[in-house]
């Protein structure tokens, strides 16, 4: 479909993709890992520099933790577009995986590689850079723009729940672009998401003795690592089910609409199967049944456990202590308050009360509408920027900070972003390909465009 108004800042992308590009390595050159405390001021100041060379006179709020970057482009439209991200990172661990180094973005063919590049530097700097070029294009916008970045979304998004409540005129806003989304494994279709499962956070912590012991007391005396993995058990059985008592509960059957939007798109089997070195599935899923399990499901993972000696050699060592970490991704009609309320519940009824339950960082899961206007300026925009419409879903697979804000406000909200369901988020070498970025920069300039007219 011809759009000479749209093209043309397409075109001003194309012949700037050097300076955008430029860009995107000093974001993923600097550190920026909440978990660890690294970086987040230098990356806080990069962000806010970034949004007043856009006429957004990039500001610091402080909160309990890292600071949240805001901004403000009003040019007295009728419409305003929140672009909200985040500028944290994970950890880069583990070093000797990487094929280059973390902090050292490397473009290898296609694609760049660097720590964050895909979550979420490269959503975060599509925005960015769409603004730049539409106003440089036509020196104006046809909305009004609010930047917020936050630095803790990989740590829980701990508190953007405070912000969003102590600022809610300053959050007010027509619509949300959140944060970044994905595209299918191998260019397939671009991935529009409208929500996203919750996740709730907690530790089980399980001490048997005062101290560790001499193994040949294991006749006597109780072993914590047992201990918890016999809790564990209960919890979810070998054919990947949740067997916490009453925990579906609160969950609404799925839906005719669900069903359909599942119907709607083909999940690239054989390439996830390639990508990660198996050949099949949880279960033998596939098909329908794999998509609604991905999708529509909660699931309960145990994230690393710790007890006793695991260096090198024997020890024969009874532990006295064990943890674990586990997250919960939660679906709607869940809440994390009566999740750890049921987690509780069932290790007290199955004999473990002595078990410590200790809350960490939760979600709230969040789902909106394909009819509403940001919705539609996206949907409508995929298959000129990317020549294949979107698969589009109504909540992703993942979890994020947006159930706080738009729970609280009501504001609807879409993900979109440029990695792709193979860009090792989160894991070693995470790389993004250099076209799915100027892609995004060009479906987000769309975006801004059609925002004003849906």
């Amino acid at each position: 479909m011809k759009r000479p108004e749209i093209e043309k800042v397409w075109q001003y992308i194309d012949d700037h993709r050097e300076e955008y590009l430029a860009l995107l390595k000093k974001f993923c050159s600097q550190p920026s890992v909440s978990a660890q405390s690294w970086g987040m001021r230098e990356m806080a100041e990069i962000v806010r520099e970034t949004v007043s060379s856009l006429g957004g006179n990039g500001r610091l709020y402080e909160t309990g933790g890292n600071p949240i970057v805001y901004g403000e482009l009003n040019y007295g439209r009728d419409r305003t577009l929140m672009l909200y991200n985040h500028y944290d990172v994970v950890p880069p661990e583990p070093y000797d995986q990487w094929e280059t180094p973390p902090f050292e973005p490397t473009v290898i063919g296609d694609r760049i590689v660097a720590r964050g590049v895909a979550d979420n530097k490269g959503s975060l700097l599509s925005r960015y850079c769409a603004v730049d070029a539409y106003q440089k294009v036509y020196g104006t916008l046809p909305i009004n723009i609010k930047f917020m970045a936050e630095g803790e979304e990989e740590i829980g998004s701990v508190h953007l729940g405070d912000f969003v409540r102590s600022h809610m005129d300053m959050v007010k806003s027509d619509a949300i672009v959140w944060e970044g989304g994905s595209k299918d494994i191998n260019h397939g279709p671009l991935q529009v998401a409208l929500g996203v499962k919750g996740v709730t956070c907690f530790e089980l912590r399980c001490r048997c003795a005062k101290g560790d012991m001499h193994s040949m007391n294991a006749a006597i005396v109780p072993n914590a690592a047992w201990r918890l993995v016999w809790a564990l058990s209960t919890m979810k059985n070998e054919k990947e089910e949740i067997t916490i008592d009453h925990f579906f509960d609160d969950i609404p059957p799925v839906s005719e609409e669900e069903l359909s939007y599942l119907r709607g798109f083909e999940y690239n089997e054989a390439d996830m199967l390639k990508a990660i070195g198996k050949d099949q599935f949880l279960c033998g899923l596939t098909g329908m049944e794999l998509k609604k399990k991905l999708y529509l499901a909660p699931t309960m993972t145990i994230q690393g456990i710790q007890a006793g000696y695991t260096g090198e050699g024997a020890k024969t060592v009874l532990p006295a202590y064990a943890f674990c970490k586990i997250d919960i991704r939660t679906v709607m009609g869940q809440k994390p308050e009566r999740v750890l309320q049921l987690v509780r519940e069932h290790l007290d009824n199955h004999g473990f009360s002595d078990i410590e339950l200790v809350p960490g960082h939760s979600t709230l899961p969040f789902r909106g509408s394909p009819e509403n206007p940001l919705a539609k300026a996206v949907i409508r925009n995929v298959e000129d920027v990317y020549g294949m419409p979107p698969a589009i879903h109504l909540n992703m697979a993942g979890s994020n900070g947006m159930g706080f804000l738009c729970n609280l406000t009501g504001i609807p909200a879409v993900c979109f972003g440029v990695f792709n369901d193979d860009s090792h988020c989160h894991a070693p070498n995470e790389y993004i390909f250099l076209d799915d970025f100027f892609n995004g920069i060009k479906l987000s300039a769309a975006v801004i465009h059609d925002f004003a007219e849906v």
